[in-house]
């Protein structure tokens, strides 16, 4: 095994709390965000459309955190694998 394949599982690892967390903290934000009636509460519209905006490209890239955390995963345990 050479030294570049010994850097998969902490990597995937560290994908996987990346992705895990991020998204944890987006949704702890629109948790925080809600009224009384459930509605998320936004003081002007152009800060709502940021807002999600932003909020949006920052959890499909924790997404794709998570993906590239499981496929390192998932490659460096088909690469132990003895066939």
């Amino acid at each position: 095994m050479t030294t570049h394949h010994n850097n998969i599982i902490p990597i995937g690892l560290l994908l996987l709390a990346l992705g895990f967390t991020i998204r944890y903290q987006i949704g702890r934000r629109r948790f925080n965000r809600r009224g009384i009636g459930g509605l998320q509460q936004f003081s002007t519209y152009s800060k709502f459309i940021f807002i999600m905006t932003i909020e949006r490209v920052i959890y499909f890239i924790a997404t794709l955190c998570l993906w590239a955390g499981l496929f390192l995963l998932a490659f460096a345990g088909i690469q132990s694998i003895k066939f």
